[in-house]
């Protein structure tokens, strides 16, 4: 067990442990150079600007233990008739998962370094900004991960169905923390679907330190999910970093139900002509959710688009973040750029923090950006009273559409009709009978 204040107990304690891809030197240097950096800095502190609404005092001093061998306990999965790769507390299950049909391009970390080095190793780290340029999350994952995802496509292959990816935390009965680093290479016009599920044993401790990156092709089609329904105690840290080629369109949709503390970033460079970023996200808070986003949109090239939509519900002491940065460079002509975040407030208690962000370099664009922070509106409330219905039943319909706005921007019937249960039975009980 160790704190992660302790950064250079940390490393000793990790250079201890058989870590994946031990072999391969190019793979050692990066987490040298990762560990390293993570020993200057540290965890970020609230006097750092893009951290100064997130305290993670209560994280740096619980003691957490590494899981970095398969043999979990048993666990009762949800049903999925997706193929579907399964993590428990950061370890790959063999046993769990099942993917017979997509195992020429979808594999575990682990085995893509044993068999594929090659490929991983032009692509691994290529997404992330600079070392110095990293906060000490991002530093500790390249460190210490121990498995994750990879998917690589080759040109002009497409993937009809959904690929689940569903990561399994608090296990243990000790507090735990795993770092999970994901891969996705999809070359010229090929298309899939992902869909990262994070769930938990209610009242677990642990911290989930999840780093995806993507490298997109000419034409590449992703539709990426993230969906988490964690322990009210967890603490999850996430970041998605996007490289695009020409004509890309990639599409992120994060639903954030559960967690104690949660941050999610996602990064995306538009550097081909016609790339497009759409990115989508839901956060229900409740009790003393902290929850923050971080959503980054660089426009390097002419011709490119983004749009962001971003809402928020938030009951009793709970607390949300949003900060939405576009960057158009000054060669980035005709860029044409949307970005939206809405905060609907149910408690006189919960708060929400919005700070868009438009750095515009280029003469030539169409930009725009808007933050709303409100409640229910009471002339919509009272038209539903006067119609016989209820307060409450008025107020959960409400609350449910503004979400909805949100789901109906998913794209695959079936996960689709599964977030509005989700989302029905999280917003009210018995709302599920109103939809």
């Amino acid at each position: 067990m160790i704190a992660l204040d302790n950064s250079s107990a940390l490393a000793r304690h990790f250079a201890e442990q058989a870590t994946t891809g031990a072999g391969l030197e190019w793979l050692q240097q990066q987490r040298n150079v990762a560990s390293a950096h993570f020993a200057k800095i540290g965890l970020p502190e609230i006097k750092d600007e893009e951290w100064r609404y997130t305290n993670l005092r209560q994280l740096k001093s619980t003691p957490l233990q590494t899981i970095n061998q398969e043999g979990r306990p048993s666990v009762d999965l949800p049903d999925s008739d997706n193929q579907r790769l399964v993590f428990i507390d950061g370890v790959f299950s063999a046993a769990l998962s099942s993917f017979s049909k997509i195992t020429d391009y979808v594999m575990p970390m682990s085995k893509a370094l044993e068999e594929q080095p090659q490929v991983v190793q032009e692509h691994f780290g290529k997404m992330l900004p600079a070392i110095d340029e990293q906060h000490g999350f991002t530093a500790l994952n390249s460190a210490f991960f121990h498995d994750g995802y990879v998917v690589l496509l080759p040109n002009n292959t497409v993937l009809e169905e959904p690929i689940e990816m569903l990561f399994v935390a608090g296990q243990n009965e000790q507090a735990s923390m795993s770092h999970s680093r994901n891969l996705i290479v999809l070359g010229s016009n090929s298309q899939c679907t992902i869909v990262e599920r994070f769930i938990a044993k209610q009242g677990s401790v642990y911290l989930a330190n999840v780093v995806t990156e993507v490298a997109a092709g000419d034409n590449a089609h992703l539709d990426h999910y993230k969906i988490q329904q964690e322990s009210d105690d967890a603490f999850h840290v996430g970041a998605v970093f996007m490289n695009q080629a020409a004509n890309s369109q990639l599409a992120t949709h994060n639903v954030t139900l559960t967690g104690l503390v949660t941050r999610n970033d996602i990064v995306s460079n538009l550097q081909g002509q016609g790339s497009h970023i759409e990115m989508n996200g839901l956060v229900i808070g409740h009790a003393r959710q902290h929850i923050d986003s971080v959503t980054q949109v660089n426009h390097l090239v002419p011709n490119t688009t983004s749009d962001e939509f971003y809402k928020t519900i938030l009951d009793d002491s709970s607390r949300a973040v949003f900060r939405g940065r576009i960057v158009v460079a000054q060669d980035a002509q005709l860029t044409n750029a949307d970005q939206t975040n809405n905060n609907l407030l149910l408690s006189d208690t919960a708060e929400a923090d919005s700070k868009p962000q438009l750095e515009i370099y280029a003469d030539d664009v169409k930009c725009s950006h808007g933050a709303t922070v409100g409640q229910l509106d009471e002339k919509s409330l009272f038209y539903l009273n006067s119609r016989g219905i209820n307060n409450e039943s008025a107020r959960a319909l409400l609350t449910f559409a503004f979400a909805n706005e949100v789901v109906e921007r998913v794209k695959v019937d079936s996960i689709r009709e599964e977030l509005t249960q989700l989302i029905a039975g999280e917003l009210l009980e018995g709302l599920a009978d109103l939809v």
